[in-house]
């Protein structure tokens, strides 16, 4: 059962990692194509909006992904010096 539960974390933080990898490469292809784009019209010293919110949104969108790779990750033992190997199995109700 608890090499079960392990498999499942990992396919979900693999299917996290996977989703935040696609994200970025979304967010830098669109910021790549708003540069280069001869309708982006620039104001002098000052950032487009538009470039404003999409810095904000990799921004979130790195922070939520970071916030889901911990949250997937599996817990920590209560006793530090415990090992995976040397732990008794845990007894699930």
């Amino acid at each position: 059962m608890g090499q079960e539960q392990g498999t499942v974390q990992h396919l979900r933080a693999l299917k996290s990692s996977l989703c935040i990898i696609i994200s970025v490469e979304v967010m830098r292809q669109s910021v790549k194509r708003m540069i280069a784009s001869d309708e982006t019209i620039w104001i002098e010293y000052y950032y487009s909006w538009s470039f404003t919110c999409a810095c904000a949104a990799f921004t979130l969108l790195i922070l939520s992904g970071a916030a889901l790779l911990v949250i997937s990750m599996p817990h920590m033992p209560r006793n530090p010096w415990e090992s995976c190997m040397d732990a008794e199995p845990e007894v699930l109700d």
